[in-house]
């Protein structure tokens, strides 16, 4: 004999199944129905989920009244930021990799053999010594022409009389040079550790892609 728990028990499941099958048996019915349960325990079945169950989790059952796929709880909106993220992620590695393999490809295509690279280096570094050499040489003028310059000026500290503004001028645009030409020999400096690394960089990886090791002097 069933208690008074047990009756209401088995008359909410029998109530759920008949709503079940009226579903089911309905000429409308939709390919898939699903069933949730909402917080007060209640178990509903239909083609929509409410919006206000849609964080329910939640069975997509079948025409034939099989429970084929268990949706999970809607994703949160730190999950779905995450996911997203996730996803962008994957996609500049996939863009990084395919980027990758291209410059591995050119690198193969563009040099006969690894001589071949490091007289490319050694011509990059060079043609950036020239314009470094030119400039080493201006400085050297420039220096030459401030110390005439600052002496001049001294020349007539000691004799009282006020150094010409034309003087001071001189001397002022001639450090402005000076500066100048040091600041572009450092950039040019660092230009050269730059391509020089790149190519060394290119070096190992062209032995690696083809699989040979030589003898060949790679420091420059």
């Amino acid at each position: 004999m069933l208690n008074s728990g047990s009756k209401k028990a088995y008359r909410f499941s029998l109530l759920a199944s008949i709503g079940l099958s009226l579903c089911l048996m309905s000429p409308l019915a939709s390919a898939k129905l699903f069933k949730w349960v909402d917080e007060d325990g209640a178990i509903h079945y239909s083609d929509n989920v409410p919006p206000q169950h849609v964080n329910r989790k939640r069975e997509v059952i079948n025409k034939s009244g099989v429970s084929s796929v268990v949706a999970d709880e809607a994703k949160s909106r730190t999950e779905l930021i995450t996911e997203r993220q996730q996803v962008e992620l994957r996609k500049k590695e996939e863009e990084n990799q395919r980027q990758a393999e291209v410059y591995q490809r050119n690198l193969i295509a563009n040099y006969r053999d690894e001589r071949d690279l490091i007289a490319t280096r050694d011509r990059n570094i060079e043609s950036i010594q020239v314009s470094v050499n030119f400039v080493e040489a201006n400085l050297g003028n420039l220096r030459f022409d401030l110390d005439g310059l600052v002496k001049d000026a001294a020349a007539f500290e000691r004799s009282g009389k006020k150094t010409p503004k034309l003087l001071k001028t001189q001397i002022a645009e001639t450090r402005n040079k000076i500066d100048e030409a040091e600041i572009f020999i450092k950039e040019k400096r660092i230009e050269q550790d730059k391509v020089r690394d790149k190519f060394n960089q290119d070096l190992e990886l062209y032995r690696t892609l083809t699989g040979t090791q030589s003898d060949t002097a790679t420091a420059r």
